[in-house]
């Protein structure tokens, strides 16, 4: 009774051995065939292929029952060479900057004529000369005035007179000359001479260098005429006789009273090197030349300051430093 139960037991035993190898070998057969990996069936976990067929890796000699197929390669990603880093640049040094070209010396401005190149030398080199002029004189209350001051500076200046008042104040005009100063023609009415015929501008000039010869032994080489009016026939008239004419570059205004003040200022404003200063020495306004007399120290003392010398119109003419406009 106990020998069959034990036969039948064995018979169980190997039948379900014989199953579960024939199972095993069924399931690698198929893993096989499908691409499956075992292992991962048996884990619960199936790797689904790419969809390309891949090469199965043969199980080796040394341990058929374990090694897996291969999984499918993966393509190895591209390798491709290194973009190369571009190796710093070294900074290039500097060129020396060229060598400037030089420059050629501006040419220096020319300075006003100062008299070298004539027949004088250098007299007049490195001077800056200016002349005061005064009108309408002689008389006797302000002119004596104005040669007071002159002397009391050592400064020189220019009076151009009018015929009937040299006949006037013949002594005031003697001591014009004989204080180093000049004078010149400023006609006997004192009328515009641009107005006139031929004829009697000729007197105009004629008579008042008379006046002035008789009394000084002196005639006048230069000419205003009234009021600054010329014209061609004018100045034809002038160098007829060999005489020159003055104009002026800076007019006081004394004539229609101008403050002192404001004359001070215009005089130091204007005045240049060669420059020819207007004033007077009689007529005007009331009290004009009143204003005239307070103001001349001061601008002499100024003047000099800047380096200015009081000279002759004639002095002047010489030296070749006044305008071309001013003297014709």
């Amino acid at each position: 009774m106990r020998g069959k139960p034990k036969r039948k037991t064995k018979k169980r035993t190997l039948s379900g051995m014989l199953f579960f190898i024939a199972l095993a070998l069924g399931l690698w057969g198929l893993s096989v065939q499908q691409g499956w990996n075992i292992n991962g069936l048996i884990g619960g976990e199936v790797y689904a292929d790419s969809g390309a067929p891949t090469a199965t890796s043969e199980p080796t000699e040394s341990n058929p029952a374990t090694e897996s197929p291969s999984p499918s390669t993966t393509p190895e990603p591209e390798v491709t060479a290194p973009t190369p880093k571009p190796s710093p640049s070294t900074t290039p040094s500097p060129s020396p900057p060229p060598s400037p070209t030089p420059k050629p010396d501006p040419s220096p401005t020319p300075k006003p004529n100062s008299g070298n190149t004539g027949t004088h030398g250098d007299k007049y080199e490195g001077r800056k000369l200016i002349a005061l002029t005064f009108d309408d004189g002689p008389d006797g209350k302000y002119t004596p005035q104005i040669l007071d001051i002159l002397k009391e500076y050592k400064a020189k200046a220019t009076f151009f007179v009018v015929g009937p008042q040299v006949k006037k104040f013949p002594d005031i005009a003697k001591r014009i000359i004989e204080e180093g100063h000049t004078i010149g023609n400023h006609s006997w009415s004192h009328s515009d001479l641009t107005k006139l015929s031929d004829k009697k501008l000729a007197v105009e000039i004629d008579k008042t260098q008379q006046a002035v010869f008789d009394a000084t032994g002196v005639t006048p080489a230069v000419v205003r005429a009234p009021y600054g009016a010329i014209s061609d026939k004018v100045l034809k008239a002038i160098h007829s006789m060999h005489l020159k004419h003055v104009y002026w570059t800076v007019d006081t205004l004394d004539w229609d009273g101008a403050s002192v003040s404001n004359m001070h200022e215009n005089v130091m404003s204007n005045t240049h090197k060669g420059g020819v200063i207007l004033m007077h020495s009689f007529g005007g306004r009331k009290h004009a030349i009143e204003h005239t007399v307070k103001l001349l120290p001061s601008i002499i003392k100024d003047l000099t300051a800047k380096g200015y010398e009081f000279v002759t119109v004639e002095e002047l003419i010489e030296s070749e430093q006044f305008h071309p406009s001013v003297i014709k």
